[in-house]
Formats: structure tokens, C-alpha cells, sequence
């Protein structure tokens, strides 16, 4: 047991390189390059300072099952990279190590019921994290979104399952569905830009929306409809195939959230989804 704990020490700290090389390079295919070639030196030296049994092997390995833990993820180390201070080392350390401890109780000399203890529990928690890309990509967006100092903007309401969310040059995109029919809503949150609601609704066409609600801004349609409001300093916008009503009552419910109770909505709603399927 204190080897594999040696083993995961060593992955941590292959973890912080690799968080840094993340922050350099760019390019995905050079960033798994690298995080194949540069380990091993360090590897070996940290694995045979730590005095681990076949630390060559575990040297070896390690790195393979890191760039496998990356591939398995459900964001790209460069959008891990992209959220910034703790969160995204932490996230490294943690694959660095589950990778080396993965490698430790494959060759390490074991008990059985250790070493498969230790491989059930990588195994269940790498499966858990791949599932679970909801709350670790409202995570990443989340931290994105605070970068760009733009706050986050969603509903919680329990006829709405969030279905995805996603962050591009600091717009938040979050896409939602209606539990009873499955229709879809879009809300889409960034900075105003000195934009007022009306000005934003409809691309700035002189006639093409109307003031619907004191501060919200509308098209014509009846159905499938967009609307557009200012919170504070956030530009809201609602859209999807439901009824004008339906939206307003959406949109008028949307308040800000910190990047953990988002993380928690994708958690419960992924969740529900996996329930389901499990009970199909």
C-alpha cells in the first residue's frame, strides 16, 4: 500500500508538468505527444528516487494510461488548462495520479484483493468522470465565463433538465429541455457590450422586436420566439420552440449562479438521465 501511495505522489507531480505544458501548448495531437515523451525522464527519476519495485515498468506505463485518462475525458486539456488556478491543477494532479496508481497496481507486488480493490476503484471513478461531463464542462465554462468577468446567468426550474453547457469567446451557451415534452430552450448569457434589450433583440433591424414585459424585448412570433433582457451586466437571451408565455416565465426566472451550484444543476440533471436509462 505505501508503494501505490509513492506511485500516486509520483503521478501528481507528473500531473503539474503536464499542467503546465497545457498552458504552453496549444495544439491537442502535440499536447499528447508531449505528455507521452516528457514523463518518462521525469518518470524514471521520481519512481526510482521514490524506491518503487519495477519503477521502470511503472515509469513506462504511467504516462500511457495519463494520455489515456485525457482522451477518456470529456474535455480537452486545453480547455482544463483554460480554467486557471486551483481547479485546473487539481484536475491534472488527479489524472496524473489515478494513472500511475492505475500502473503501480498492475505490476506492483500486491495482494490480489489490494491490487483489484485499487483497479475497481480507478476504473469506477474514471467511468464516473466520463459520464459525468456535465458538471466538469459547467465547470470549465463557469471558470471561462469568470475570466471574461461576465457573472453566470440560468434556471433551476424543476420543469427544465439542463441539457448541455458550453462556453465560446465569452458567450455562455446552456441548453435545456422541457421534461413533460421534450422541447428544447436555448438561453445564451455574455456581456452587454453597452447594448440595451431592445437594441440587442432582433440584430438591431429597426421594427424587429418589441418591448413584451417591463426590460424584456421580443420578436413577433407567438411561437418560437426570442427574448432578450439586460441583468446587471449580462446580456440574457431565451429562444426555443415553446410558446411566447412559456419563455417569459423562463427568462423572468433565470438568476445568477456561482460555478458550483452550476456544476451541481449538470450534476442532479445528468444524473436523472443516467436513472433513466438504468430503469430502461
Amino acid at each position: 500500500m505505501n508503494a501505490l501511495i509513492r506511485a500516486a505522489l509520483v503521478g501528481a507531480v507528473i500531473g503539474i508538468g503536464e499542467a503546465a505544458l497545457a498552458q504552453v501548448v496549444d495544439d491537442d495531437i502535440l499536447v499528447f505527444l508531449a505528455m507521452l515523451a516528457m514523463p518518462l525522464p521525469a518518470g524514471m527519476l521520481l519512481t526510482l528516487w521514490g524506491r518503487l519495485p519495477w519503477w521502470w515498468l511503472i515509469s513506462i506505463l504511467g504516462p500511457g494510461f495519463i494520455v489515456m485518462g485525457f482522451i477518456a475525458a470529456p474535455v480537452r486539456p486545453a480547455e482544463i488548462a483554460g480554467m486557471g488556478g486551483w481547479g485546473s491543477l487539481l484536475v491534472f494532479m488527479g489524472i496524473g495520479a489515478a494513472g500511475y496508481l492505475f500502473a503501480g497496481a498492475t505490476v506492483l507486488p500486491l495482494r490480489v484483493v489490494t491490487r483489484m480493490a485499487t483497479i475497481g476503484t480507478v476504473l469506477v471513478l474514471g467511468i464516473a468522470v466520463v459520464l459525468g461531463d456535465r458538471p466538469l464542462s459547467a465547470l470549465v465554462a463557469a471558470q471561462m465565463m469568470a475570466r471574461e468577468q461576465v457573472p453566470i446567468i440560468a434556471t433551476d426550474q424543476p420543469d427544465y433538465r439542463l441539457d448541455s453547457v458550453n462556453e465560446e469567446e465569452g458567450i455562455l451557451f446552456l441548453r435545456y429541455e422541457r421534461r413533460r415534452d421534450g422541447l428544447e430552450v436555448a438561453v445564451t448569457v455574455q456581456g452587454p457590450h453597452g447594448l440595451t434589450a431592445g437594441q440587442a433583440c432582433g440584430s438591431g433591424v429597426r421594427g424587429a422586436c418589441k418591448e413584451v414585459a417591463p426590460g424584456i424585448w421580443g420578436d413577433h412570433l407567438d411561437l418560437g420566439s426570442t427574448l432578450v433582457t439586460v441583468r446587471g451586466n449580462t446580456l440574457v437571451e431565451v429562444t426555443g420552440e415553446l410558446a411566447k408565455d412559456d419563455l417569459l416565465a423562463v427568462l423572468r426566472d433565470v438568476r445568477p449562479m456561482n460555478a458550483w451550484e452550476l456544476a451541481w444543476l449538470a450534476l442532479k440533471d445528468s444524473s436523472y438521465d443516467l436513472g433513466m436509462i438504468v430503469a430502461g
